[in-house]
Formats: structure tokens, C-alpha cells, sequence
């Protein structure tokens, strides 16, 4: 696992199945959800759009998304799935949680404990 980091079970559903999913919550990345298509490709998910995606090294890659569910600790949302078949994770990670989704579903890491901590959600 990556030290120092937020890992989380992401439960990924789309209209045929679901999936378990360990993620490292990405507070640098603006989106959902992104994974390898092996890992969500049976979920029935239509990747049919497509995105542009800035990597750190200034490349821009495009990635296909498509909706699903996105649950984490009984919380539950519905997001973009991102794919992309050249992404790199560290052993044992399978996906990157987005802050999109922590926002969506009431969450924000805890800079202290590196855990993620449930905010009230206000309608103004």
C-alpha cells in the first residue's frame, strides 16, 4: 500500500454489476472516479465519452468516462467513471478517488490522521 496516503473500498456499480475497488484518494484530482477499464469493464458502464486529462509531467492524455454508482462508507453517489488504460498505480491500489466524488458525498481527508472525515452538506 502507499504510505502516507488515504486508502479507501470503493464499491462501483453500473447497470449489469459491481465491483470492490481499493482507492487512493486524490485531493489533486478534480473528478470521480479513474481506473483501468479491466477493472470496471463488466460492470456494463457505456464508456462512450471522452475527456482531456493534464498528467503531472504536462502531457495531456484523453480518458473515456461513463456514469455509475460510486459508494464509500455507506455513502453513495453518482459519478463519472473515467478510464484509462495507461494509468499507473502503486501495487495493490486500483483506482483514484476524485475530490468531486469525497464532495458529492459529504467527505474531506483529515490532513492530521490522513483518514477521511464526514462534513455536513449545506444548502444555501
Amino acid at each position: 500500500m502507499v504510505v502516507g496516503s488515504t486508502i479507501v473500498d470503493v464499491r462501483v456499480r453500473g447497470p449489469r454489476a459491481g465491483v470492490v475497488l481499493k482507492a487512493v484518494v486524490d485531493t489533486g484530482f478534480f473528478g470521480d472516479l479513474i481506473t483501468t477499464p479491466d477493472k470496471v469493464g463488466a460492470l456494463g458502464i457505456d464508456f462512450r465519452y471522452e475527456r482531456p486529462r493534464r498528467l503531472p509531467d504536462g502531457k495531456l492524455v484523453k480518458v473515456k468516462y461513463g456514469g455509475g454508482e460510486i459508494e464509500v462508507l455507506d455513502s453513495v453517489t453518482y459519478g463519472d467513471i473515467e478510464v484509462w488504460s495507461d494509468l499507473k498505480l502503486p501495487p495493490g491500489v486500483d483506482a483514484l478517488l476524485g475530490v468531486t466524488a469525497l464532495g458529492k458525498m459529504g467527505f474531506r481527508v483529515n490532513p492530521r490522521t490522513d483518514e477521511l472525515e464526514r462534513v455536513e452538506l449545506y444548502l444555501l
